[in-house]
């Protein structure tokens, strides 16, 4: 494992290493988010007070851009807006995307759901046709619908991109505002999706990706999902049109200010064994943190899912628990899971808390008759 200091060393690093697709794997709170802006700081160039774009970027700051008025007055007129001082708006009514997005948001969803993309307006509202040529009119779409949406018009817009930039003679090309494009940088692309539609992403990215006939444009996809980490590394190391000295694989860690990254192969980490030393490291070191409960609930999630349990509580053990404690224990690490409260990022472990994850973890481990 390599060791760096900042994210900006990462993002150089990265830079540096001048490969067709990078594809990183991450555990949520380590910094992913950040390394994309990081990144995107590092390449942008400026010319005359105005920034000269290389990135074209994905993350939690592209869902920001949405944002939903569901007409509190009438309840009736329920829409998306897109911020107007995006570029989105511009790029889907110069290009005239609107229909590819709609199809491509159908596909990715299964469903049925018509969006209607206004760009004057910068609003998207939602029907479901009801099979008598008639339609329910401004539906509100579910949060993962949402997010599939924004992803949906990401996708289309990374294909016009590619499409443009495979045109060799830049005077041949339609539009000459992609020309100082060199990186895509997707960071968590929609992990709201179920497993079947997680891997027709990860194929549908992996057939875009190879679309793209120049080594001048570059594509960083950083996850903190192992199953889609596992789909799209299997599909990226099958294609030949980019070759293996193209493509480099990572898993990226941090602790306390540190940040290490080291190469991986078809799962991030031999995914249960991975997690299990790292809790066990930190329970031996005495350097339990909050994220450690993420990592134990992610693995009696995935355990619990393998024995057929519906829920990852159910295989939570220790001697003389009651059901009242079991549930007390899950409503712990859900909180130490998903840090919804503002202080519990940087709140710190009390000994007795500390000591309930030994606890669980030790027992976990005898219970399932874990190897050592």
């Amino acid at each position: 494992m390599e060791e760096y200091s900042s994210l900006d060393e990462i993002a150089q690093k990265i830079k540096n290493s001048n490969k067709k697709v990078t594809l990183m794997y991450a555990f949520n709170g380590t910094g992913k988010t950040r390394l994309s802006m990081e990144f995107k700081n590092l390449v942008n160039d400026f010319e005359n007070d105005e920034v000269i774009k290389h990135v074209f970027y994905y993350n939690a700051f592209t869902e920001d851009l949405f944002s939903w008025d569901n007409d509190l007055e009438n309840d009736n007129e329920r829409k998306l807006k897109i911020n107007k001082e995006s570029s989105f708006i511009d790029l889907i009514e110069r290009h005239g995307k609107e229909n590819e997005i709609a199809e491509r948001f159908k596909e990715f969803t299964s469903s049925k759901i018509e969006p209607n993309i206004n760009t004057s307006t910068g609003e998207i509202t939602f029907s479901l046709p009801t099979g008598d040529e008639g339609a329910i009119e401004n539906i509100k779409i579910s949060k993962g619908e949402e997010s599939i949406f924004i992803w949906s018009v990401f996708f289309v817009l990374m294909e016009t991109i590619i499409a443009e930039l495979n045109i060799d003679e830049i005077s041949d090309r339609s539009t000459d505002e992609f020309n100082k494009i060199q990186y895509i940088f997707i960071d968590d692309p929609v992990t709201s999706l179920d497993d079947n539609h997680l891997i027709q992403l990860a194929v549908s990215l992996r057939e875009t990706i190879a679309k793209s006939k120049t080594d001048e444009l570059k594509f960083i996809i950083t996850t903190h999902h192992a199953f889609f980490y596992n789909v799209l590394f299997n599909e990226l190391k099958s294609e030949r049109r980019i070759k293996d000295n193209k493509k480099e694989y990572y898993l990226l860690q941090k602790n306390k200010n540190v940040y290490f990254i080291g190469r991986q192969n078809d799962t991030p980490f031999g995914y249960h064994l991975f997690i299990k030393e790292i809790i066990q490291k930190a329970i031996e070191d005495n350097v339990v943190e909050r994220y450690h409960f993420m990592l134990f609930r992610n693995l009696l999630e995935k355990s619990a899912s393998f024995l057929g349990y519906n829920n990852w509580g159910d295989i939570l053990l220790a001697d003389g628990m009651s059901d009242e404690d079991r549930k007390a224990y899950i409503r712990f690490i859900n909180s130490a899971s998903h840090n919804k409260v503002s202080d519990m990022e940087v709140k710190e472990l009390k000994p007795h808390e500390k000591n309930l994850l030994k606890l669980l973890f030790e027992t976990f481990k005898r219970e399932y008759k874990w190897k050592e």
